[in-house]
Formats: C-alpha cells, structure tokens, sequence
C-alpha cells in the first residue's frame, strides 16, 4: 500500500470461519454468551443461528491492519459491526488511504464484507505503513 490517498489493499482474513473458531475466541476473550455458541438460545432470540462475535470479526480484520502497519505500526483502531458473520463466512477485508498526515502517518478506512459482498464491518485507522 502507498501512502496516497485512494490507495488500497485487500485481503481475504477468514476463508470459512468455522464454529471452532468461535469457541477458540469466546475462550480466549471470556465472552461466553450464548449467541456465540448455543444454537438454541441465538434461534430462539430471533437470528437464524448462532453467529460470531463482534471482536472476533473485528479481530480477524486486523489482519489487513497488520500487512500494512506491520507488528509496530499501527496507532489507532476502531469500528463498528453493522450484520451478523455466521459460521463458513469468507471475509475480505479493505483499507482505503483517506489521509496522509504531516507527520507522515496515514489515516485509513476499513471495510469488511463477506463473501455475498454485505459489509458486515466499517471502521478507521491510522498509524505508519510499514517499509516493504
């Protein structure tokens, strides 16, 4: 990615999430409510059936974060969750250059869609691309 505005990368960040990733994360973060884990509970509240966490997509999206700020980089992250991520989603995720700042740090746009192209994720985030 180079540090002009309009600039992109994308990349792919979950090729079919599995529903042992959801656990793996829920036991990672201690969020255990069973939206994320118990098919019952999430059907009988109204979704089609149990579904990701948000952290966890936001986490995954920070892959992409990663390829371009590296390990060091990276100053600010936020977002929000805008549609559930059900178990076997692909997601890709892309970041848009929408500044370049004096200092030489860029401000980026994040957007996650799945794999029938709904944005699932929306966000910002700014930091040093990192030197190929």
């Amino acid at each position: 990615m180079t540090p002009e505005v309009g600039s992109q990368h994308r990349q792919v960040v979950a090729n079919g999430l599995t529903r042992t990733q959801l656990v793996a994360y829920a036991g990672a973060s201690g969020d255990f409510h069973p939206f994320h884990h118990d098919e019952i509970y999430a059907t009988t509240h109204g979704f089609d059936r149990l579904f990701a966490h948000g952290m966890l997509t936001m986490g995954v999206s920070g892959q992409a974060l990663v390829a371009v700020f590296g390990p060091d980089g990276l100053d600010r992250y936020g977002a929000d969750f805008l549609k559930p991520v059900w178990p076997g989603d692909t997601l890709t995720t892309e970041l848009t250059v929408a500044a370049v700042n004096s200092d030489g740090s860029v401000d980026v746009d994040i957007a996650t869609t799945d794999q029938h192209g709904t944005l699932v994720l929306r966000g910002t985030a700014a930091g040093r691309l990192a030197s190929d």
